[in-house]
C-alpha cells in the first residue's frame, strides 16, 4: 500500500520539472527584438508616423486579447507557454516595425514576423497537416522577404542611404532603372504578406492552426503589406506600372476570396476567405491613392475579423442556420443608394477616392439593413437600430482623423468615371452574389468544386 501511494505522489511531482525546462530557442527571438526596440528606442532611431502609430496600437490591442483568451483555450496544451512567447515576439517585431526609420531595421521586423508566424502556423507539431501549413507558409513568407530584401537594397544604393525618409526624399532624382523595380518588389512583399492570389494558399491552410493564431494573424500581420506600401508610398506613386500591378491584384483578391466565401461552409475557412477579399480591398484602396482610407481600413477589419476568429466557436449550435444572403429587393436598393451617392461626390469634385469609399457605404448600408429588419419595438429594438447609425458616424469620424494625419496620394491612379464603372461592376457582382447565396442562382459544378478545395494541397 505505502509503495503504491509513493508512486502515486511521485508521478505529480514529476510534472512541474517538466514545466521547469530551460528556454525553448522561442526565446532567443523575443530577448533578441526587445533589445533591438529598447536600442530603438532610445538611441532616437524610432520615428512616429501615423501608419506606424496605427500598426503599433492595432497589435498591442489585438495581442493582448488573444493572449488572454488563449490563457484559457489552451490551458492544457503543453506547448502553451511557447505560443505565448511567439505571439509576445511578433507583437514586439510589429512595433519594431511600425516605429522604425530605418529600412535594415524594418526588413529585420519583417523577417522576424514571418518566421514567428509560420511556427504559430505549425502549433500543433504532431499533425502532419499543420507542418504542411507551416512549410506553406514559409515558402510564400520566404518568397515576400527576398522581394522586401532586394527592394530595400536598391532603394538604399538609390539614395545612398537607409533611412526611410532620406529614401523617400531622394525619390525624384533616382533612375527608373532602380525605382520602378524597387517599387514592383515591394508589390510583390505586400502580395505574399496579404495573402493576396497568387500567395492565398497560406492563408487558407493555415486553418490547421489554433484558433487564437488566426486571431493574431490580424494583429499587424496579415495587414502589414498595406503598412509597407504607405511607409513607401513616395516610391509606389513614383511607379506608374507598380500601381497598375497592385490595383489589378486587388481586384482578383477581392473578387475570388468573396467568391470562396460564398461556398465554404465552415466558419473560419469562410473567414480566412473573407480576408483575402478585404485585404484585396485595401491594396486597391492603396494602389488608388487613398491611404487614410487604407489605414482605417486596416485598423478595423484587424480588430473586427480577430473577434470573429475568436467568436468562431460560438457560431457551432444545433438551431436553425441564418440565411447568407439578404431577401430581395434590398441588395438591388443598397446597390442603387451607392451609385446615387458615388453620383454626387463626382458631382462634388470628391471622387479621388470614389471606389473604396462607394464600397464602403455598401457594407454599412447593408450592415444597417440588417439592423433595422431584426429589431423589435422595445427599447433594445430601438437601440439595435441606432447602433449601425453610430457605426457609420463612428467610420466618418475615424477617417477624417486618418486624413487629417495621413495625406492621400496627389494623383489618382485612374479617374472619377472610371472607379464609378468599377464600382458598379462590384456593386453588380455583389447583388449576384447575394442571389446565390439565397439560392435562386447555382454556380456551375466544376466552379463551386474548386473554390470550396481552394487552399487544399491537391489544388
Amino acid at each position: 500500500m505505502s509503495q503504491t501511494i509513493l508512486t502515486a505522489t511521485a508521478i505529480p511531482a514529476s510534472k512541474p520539472d517538466s514545466a521547469r525546462l530551460p528556454v525553448t530557442l522561442a526565446d532567443l527571438p523575443v530577448l533578441g527584438l526587445g533589445s533591438v526596440l529598447l536600442g530603438t528606442v532610445i538611441s532616437g532611431h524610432a520615428t512616429l508616423t501615423s501608419v506606424g502609430i496605427a500598426l503599433s496600437g492595432l497589435s498591442l490591442l489585438v495581442t493582448l486579447v488573444v493572449l488572454g483568451f488563449a490563457r484559457r483555450q489552451l490551458r492544457a496544451d503543453p506547448q502553451a507557454g511557447s505560443f505565448a512567447r511567439m505571439a509576445t515576439g511578433l507583437f514586439i517585431a510589429t512595433v519594431l516595425m511600425g516605429l522604425t526609420g530605418d529600412a535594415i531595421l524594418l526588413v529585420a521586423a519583417w523577417l522576424a514576423s514571418g518566421r514567428l508566424m509560420a511556427g504559430m502556423i505549425g502549433h500543433v507539431g504532431q499533425w502532419a497537416e499543420a507542418r504542411s501549413a507551416a512549410r506553406c507558409a514559409n515558402l510564400s513568407f520566404a518568397a515576400s522577404d527576398l522581394a522586401l530584401v532586394a527592394a530595400v537594397l536598391l532603394l538604399a544604393i538609390g539614395a545612398g542611404s537607409t533611412d526611410i525618409a532620406k529614401i523617400s526624399a531622394a525619390v525624384p532624382a533616382m533612375s527608373a532603372g532602380l525605382l520602378i523595380p524597387a517599387a514592383l518588389l515591394l508589390v510583390v512583399a505586400a502580395l505574399a504578406r496579404c495573402a493576396l492570389p497568387p500567395f492565398s494558399t497560406w492563408l487558407m491552410r493555415s486553418l490547421a492552426a489554433p484558433t487564437p493564431v488566426s486571431a493574431l494573424m490580424h494583429a499587424g500581420f496579415v495587414n502589414a503589406g498595406g503598412f509597407l506600401l504607405i511607409r513607401f508610398a513616395p516610391i509606389l506613386e513614383a511607379a506608374a506600372p507598380a500601381r497598375f500591378m497592385l490595383f489589378a491584384c486587388g481586384i482578383v483578391a477581392a473578387l475570388l476570396g468573396s467568391a470562396i466565401m460564398l461556398v465554404r461552409n465552415d466558419v473560419k475557412g469562410s473567414l480566412a476567405a473573407s480576408t483575402v477579399a478585404q485585404m484585396g480591398f485595401m491594396l486597391l484602396t492603396v494602389a488608388l491613392g487613398a491611404y487614410a482610407a487604407a489605414l482605417l481600413h486596416m485598423v478595423a477589419h484587424g480588430v473586427f475579423k480577430a473577434w470573429l476568429f475568436l467568436g468562431s466557436a460560438g457560431t457551432v449550435s444545433t438551431g436553425p442556420t441564418r440565411a447568407k444572403a439578404l431577401p430581395q429587393p434590398w441588395p438591388a436598393a443598397i446597390a442603387l443608394a451607392t451609385m446615387i451617392c458615388a453620383l454626387v461626390l463626382m458631382q462634388q469634385r470628391e471622387g479621388s477616392a470614389l471606389l473604396p469609399i462607394g464600397l464602403a457605404c455598401a457594407a454599412l448600408l447593408c450592415a444597417l439593413t440588417v439592423a433595422l429588419r431584426s429589431v423589435s419595438r422595445s427599447p433594445l429594438g430601438l437601440l439595435v437600430a441606432v447602433l449601425p447609425i453610430m457605426l457609420i458616424a463612428l467610420n466618418a469620424v475615424a477617417l477624417a482623423l486618418f486624413s487629417a494625419g495621413q495625406p492621400n496620394a496627389p494623383l489618382p491612379l485612374i479617374p472619377d468615371y472610371a472607379q464609378f464603372g468599377l464600382l458598379s461592376l462590384f456593386l453588380a457582382g455583389w447583388v449576384t452574389q447575394q442571389r446565390v447565396a439565397s439560392g435562386k442562382v447555382n454556380l456551375p459544378p466544376a466552379l463551386f468544386a474548386r473554390l470550396i478545395h481552394a487552399g487544399n494541397p491537391a489544388t
